[in-house]
């Protein structure tokens, strides 16, 4: 399979190449709006790596239309509230994710993948402390984005709502990622402090392979879907006491929290696409 990954210079799709060639045989279009980092990969005959600004509609599609691309993965956006004005975080993200489904419809791509954030529900980026109603969170709860950052990813959610409704033969995975690292995150002296994003992340390693579990699917449509860690990182904090000092009006949506559990709800991504954060099958 040939696959396009925008955002290429970003954190996670380094760790994405990387899945890739050591477990797959896929190649890989790397598209950023600058030249490949120091080390990159540039003799890889599974990698070819194009410098284009996204935000340009024919940029896009010329890149999907002319490589005869399989699959989009789109990682491409200000990762975060704080690199820009709040009128170019937002404006910049809404269009390359509105540009990556027109172009991937336009091109006859059937597989897309688009990088959401647990944020579309406002969490890390709240002005104020951020309303959950229940937990674990799942899909289902409300999206309250307050900041720019947060409204451009629920604001993609409903793009790619849309598209698929007018394009019954795509699948779009919109995979709502926590804070990648690589190596288990340990947040027990910063428990205050990591209360708005419930003390969650992700393992670099799991993250990539969502996407690509996310392009092997037999369903059609949208589907948004969690990609956390099944544990807190608050260590040595029990997950039920932690939850009734910092969201005490916070419900239970099935009972009491375990001691470790995590505060997301990722059964959706394993139902759908296979994912487990730790372990799991690996894509083909």
């Amino acid at each position: 399979m040939k696959i396009v990954v925008t955002g290429s210079s970003g954190t996670l799709a380094q760790g994405l190449i990387q899945l890739v060639l050591s477990t797959t045989k896929h190649s890989l279009i790397l598209v950023d709006h600058k030249p490949p980092p120091p080390g990159s990969e540039l003799d890889n005959p599974r990698i070819e790596y194009v410098t284009a600004e996204l935000r340009t509609y024919t940029n896009f599609l010329e890149i999907l239309t002319s490589k005869r691309v399989d699959a989009l993965i789109h990682l491409a956006s200000y990762p975060n509230p704080f690199l820009a004005h709040a009128s170019e975080t937002h404006n910049a993200n809404v269009t390359l994710s509105f540009n990556a489904l027109q172009a991937a419809v336009e091109a006859k791509i059937k597989r897309v993948v688009m990088a959401s954030s647990i944020n579309a529900t406002s969490a890390a980026y709240a002005f104020g402390e951020p309303t959950y109603d229940y937990f674990p969170l799942d899909e289902q709860h409300p999206m309250r984005p307050e900041d720019a950052y947060s409204l451009s990813k629920a604001v993609m959610e409903v793009q790619c709502d849309a598209f698929a409704r007018f394009n019954p033969e795509i699948s779009i995975a919109s995979l709502r990622f926590h804070h990648c690292v690589n190596t288990k995150k340990n947040s027990s002296q910063i428990v205050k402090d990591a209360r708005k994003d419930l003390w969650g992340y992700v393992l670099m390693e799991s993250a990539a392979r969502a996407c690509l579990l996310a392009l092997d699917v037999p369903w059609k449509g949208h589907e948004v879907m969690y990609i956390v860690g099944n544990q807190h990182s608050a260590q040595g904090y029990n997950a039920e006491e932690i939850a009734k000092t910092y969201f005490p009006k916070t419900k239970r949506k099935s009972g009491p929290l375990s001691p470790s559990q995590g505060f997301y709800d990722c059964s959706k991504a394993e139902r759908l696409i296979g994912w487990k954060h730790e372990g799991g099958r690996m894509p083909a």
